[in-house]
């Protein structure tokens, strides 16, 4: 796969101009690709049903055209930061985001959307998990406190399912570029991972990628062992595979994934 078409989220709550746009614009002169842009929020007032209310209507029209002001500062924003060159589409609407991310996931080949420590309700805030399990591509989460990626260590977080197969392959632009791509194999086993480490470091090596790959026991849970991996090459990117089971199984019993996405300090590209 080749990277041509980045689409970013940006958040409508943001103070300042998203690193993940500057992360974006970076990958695209990198990639030789182009940059689009996603801003949506949907009014809250429009969920109260009340209607003929004075006061809901009042406050639906306050709260859109404050919207719309922060659509326009989003949008000179991009105007400012990407480069004619680079630049996609920009596209703002009065909806929540995240059903609007993945419906215009269809036109990129990799999402890019940036950490949230603060959730502001679906109307305004993006789910991450959800645009994840929805969009068809992959999605790079940039740490909240980084506008550009080096990528030139990379951890792959390996486990033999069809998401990290996935997320392997759509990594692969990334993988190519590398100094040092480490595929680690979190088992308390030890030995049981190493069969299809060797299968997958045989198969990165064939598309010219500088791969090695480790075993390494279970410290603490499996999203802290990796995280810990990370640390420890130096590396500045995770690319591991999403949900490899259901989201409501990872609500109530954890899970790797959903841990990965509480990691606001790391960036992770991540595929379903």
């Amino acid at each position: 796969m080749e990277i041509r078409n980045l689409l970013v989220n940006l958040d409508v709550d943001a103070s300042t101009t998203s690193n993940a746009l500057k992360l974006a614009v970076d990958l695209a002169a990198r990639f030789d690709a182009r940059v689009s842009a996603v801003a949506a929020a949907a009014p809250p007032a429009d969920l109260i049903g009340v209607e003929g209310s004075l006061v809901v209507a009042n406050l639906y029209e306050a709260e859109r055209d404050a919207m719309e002001g922060r659509f326009a500062s989003l949008e000179s924003a991009f105007a400012a930061e990407v480069p004619v060159a680079l630049r996609g589409n920009f596209v703002a609407s009065l909806e929540a985001p995240t059903g609007l991310a993945i419906k215009l996931a269809r036109g990129a080949d990799l999402v890019v959307v940036q950490s949230q420590p603060e959730a502001h309700g679906y109307a305004h805030s993006l789910d991450v998990g959800s645009v994840l399990l929805g969009c068809g591509r992959p999605v790079l989460v940039c740490a909240s406190n980084v506008a550009a990626i080096k990528a030139d260590r990379i951890v792959i977080g390996w486990k033999d399912t069809r998401e990290a197969r996935r997320a392997v392959a759509d990594a692969l632009p990334f993988l190519e570029r590398a100094e040092d791509v480490v595929i680690i194999g979190v088992d308390n086993e030890g030995l049981e991972q190493r069969g299809g480490l060797d299968d997958m470091l045989a198969w990165a090596r064939s598309h010219g990628v500088k791969a090695r790959r480790d075993v390494r026991h279970a410290v603490g849970s499996h999203g802290e062992s990796l995280i810990a991996a990370l640390e420890q090459t130096e590396a500045d990117l995770l690319v591991t595979g999403a949900y490899g089971r259901s989201r409501l199984t990872e609500r109530i019993f954890g899970g790797v994934t959903r841990e990965l996405l509480g990691a606001q300090g790391i960036n992770r590209f991540m595929s379903n």
